[in-house]
């Protein structure tokens, strides 16, 4: 049987993930940063594993929880992570430097954790979940696209240096998907919650994250989480070498013409989108 280990199964991505391959019949261990509380709607065939990327070392004690017992996965799929909106400006040392832990960091150090395993067995597959925003940068979301841009060029990395050893590397870039991420960070009315609470109306930066607040709770078009999981099965179970995995709404269009068009005509396009028409 094979098994994967996916990572944030709480909600989300992670949570139709996680209940999918279950249902596929593989092996699904899933991680939550407290096991005392199983996920609603959580398939009974997925066990969990505590982990929280915040904590330095948390996801080498996982990995080695799982290496002296179960062994190592055949399929790693990092889909944790946090989400931070705000202008970079006032973004604080603290939480720039938690987002980067989760989404960045504490990702790689899992990694790390397993290669010896599957570079010693010469198989597996590691699937990072990076973002649309990984590719293209949205205003006020600079910390949060910044750790995904830098888990491209790692994952890009890795896919150099473990193609010897028959590990394969898939970075997948959702979209917009219908995940309560977005709650976390958004109101769908466009109303400032979460960090941004701490940064005043009367900031130089209000009226522009306004509009972008109004533009992103305008979206109504979303993927569901279980419709990119079947997009992201897809993904892993490709056995090509192929590494980038553009997946639900919007992504594979606007890969396509940031490509076709160049980066800097697709910035001014959608700079007046995102942000206004009187935004310089």
């Amino acid at each position: 049987m094979t098994s994967i280990l996916v990572t944030g199964v709480s909600t989300g991505i992670g949570h139709a993930c996680a209940n999918l391959f279950a249902e596929r019949d593989w092996k699904v261990i899933g991680t939550v940063r407290d096991t005392s509380r199983r996920p609603d709607r959580l398939v009974s065939g997925v066990s969990l594993e505590e982990l929280d990327l915040a904590i330095p070392g948390s996801a080498t004690d996982l990995a080695q929880r799982l290496l002296d017992g179960a062994g190592c996965p055949d399929v790693l799929l990092n889909n944790a992570g946090a989400l931070q909106f705000g202008a970079l400006e006032n973004v604080s040392d603290a939480d720039l430097e938690s987002i980067y832990r989760v989404n960045l960091f504490g990702q790689l150090e899992l990694i790390r954790a397993f290669l010896p395993a599957m570079r010693e067995r010469r198989a597996g597959v590691i699937a990072n979940v990076s973002s649309l925003g990984g590719t293209i940068t949205f205003p006020f979301f600079g910390a949060y696209n910044s750790t995904k841009w830098a888990l491209e060029g790692a994952s890009e990395g890795l896919w150099h240096e473990l193609k010897p050893f028959g590990i394969r590397v898939k970075a997948i870039e959702p979209g917009y998907v219908d995940t309560a991420i977005w709650g976390k960070a958004l109101h769908r009315d466009g109303a400032a919650t979460g960090p941004e609470q701490a940064q005043a109306d009367d900031s130089p930066y209000a009226p522009f994250m306004q509009a972008m607040r109004q533009f992103e709770s305008g979206i109504t078009n979303r993927t569901t989480p279980e419709a990119c999981a079947e997009e992201i099965m897809k993904a892993i179970e490709d056995r090509s070498d192929r590494l980038r995995y553009p997946v639900a709404a919007y992504a594979r269009p606007i890969v396509s013409a940031r490509r076709a068009f160049g980066s800097q005509a697709m910035m001014r396009f959608f700079h007046r989108r995102w942000m206004g028409p009187n935004s310089g």
